[in-house]
């Protein structure tokens, strides 16, 4: 008998801890009727108004694609609203994120996110180094000793032309060429000598600042293997791509110093969304490219949109009249490249 009421028990104990585990097995319930499965909350329409959890719920397998679109994005129809909105109304649907207007749009750090993990698995796919990356330290080695092979050829050029130049019974027009040859060579032995002695000074142990030594190693690499360092710089980007909006935010900052209109906030929207764009058409154009359909015209239609959405965001997000706009858009785009170019010497200092 107590051995029964024990398995009684146990059975009543592993129903209670599977339903606690996955109520009601995730059927489908219907909106607006019962109780939270979550907390237990009446509800009263789609959503549970305590926790939010939705009360209408499946166990299926295209739930799980459902769930995945939505843990990764937030899709659920945002995504339409969101892309033809940033691709060209991108002024006003920062206005109108900043103001408040946020549900039915993807949130700017979410699609930043997104944008940045689809560029590098598109760089990942389209690009022809990645099987050169392992053999880096051998292909450096290589690039030295193709170097050093060419500044004994141009010695060698050199010292044979002073042969020459020294033989006599010259004409003076033959002597004439002779000494151009030989300046020209020195020259460009000298342009050898300059680009090895710059890497080397700033890679040296005479430099004593850390930052001078870091960007010196990357320069040093950099011309060793500029392939190798190419991919790296392009592989590695994507991770500290958030410090591009940290970098950028000041400059934007002084574009309305001192001014009550707008927060800080609101310019890390504008440069989250700016960005995030631009990432997503970095991707179209590396696509193109994979697939062989870009040319001149085509890289100059995206820069050309690209320059237009920087005016357009930055016109509509601010409530800027043309005059205003444009008066800053030249302080704008030499932030951008300012902002780019301290963000990719971060990367180089990063290795």
């Amino acid at each position: 008998m107590s051995g029964e009421m024990d398995a009684a028990g146990d059975a009543i104990t592993g129903a209670m801890m599977a339903r606690a585990v996955e109520p009601s097995h995730g059927e489908a319930q219907a909106a607006g009727h019962g109780d939270c499965l979550n907390c237990g909350a009446a509800l009263a329409g789609h959503y549970c108004a305590q926790c939010g959890q939705a009360a209408h719920l499946h166990r299926s397998f295209a739930a799980i694609g459902h769930d995945l679109a939505h843990g990764v994005l937030h899709f659920e129809g945002k995504l339409f609203t969101t892309l033809p909105e940033l691709a060209l109304r991108p002024g006003k649907l920062t206005r109108r994120y900043v103001h408040g207007e946020r549900a039915k749009f993807i949130s700017p750090f979410a699609l930043f996110l997104f944008s940045a993990f689809l560029m590098y698995a598109i760089f990942s796919l389209t690009s022809h180094h990645g099987a050169d990356a392992a053999a880096g330290p051998a292909m450096n080695a290589e690039a030295r000793a193709e170097l050093k092979k060419e500044q004994d050829k141009a010695d060698a050029r050199i010292r044979k032309i002073e042969a020459e130049l020294a033989a006599p019974g010259l004409s003076g027009n033959r002597k004439e060429k002779l000494t151009e040859r030989l300046a020209d060579a020195r020259d460009d032995r000298k342009g050898l000598s300059l680009a090895s002695g710059l890497a080397e000074s700033l890679t040296g142990e005479g430099v004593n600042d850390g930052i001078a030594k870091s960007v010196g190693k990357a320069v040093s690499a950099a011309a060793e293997n500029p392939e190798f360092a190419y991919y790296k710089l392009k592989a590695n980007a994507y991770k500290f791509s958030w410090a591009l909006i940290l970098i950028s935010l000041p400059f934007l900052w002084l574009l309305f110093p001192f001014s009550r209109r707008f927060k800080m906030y609101d310019h890390a929207i504008y440069v989250t969304y700016s960005i995030a764009f631009m990432s997503l058409l970095f991707s179209l154009s590396m696509v193109l490219t994979a697939a062989h359909v870009t040319s001149g015209l085509v890289t100059l239609a995206l820069l050309l949109f690209a320059a237009w959405h920087m005016y357009r965001q930055f016109k509509d997000a601010y409530s800027l009249s043309r005059a205003g706009a444009l008066l800053r858009l030249p302080l704008l785009y030499g932030f951008a490249c300012v902002s780019l170019s301290l963000f990719f010497t971060l990367i180089a200092m990063l290795g």
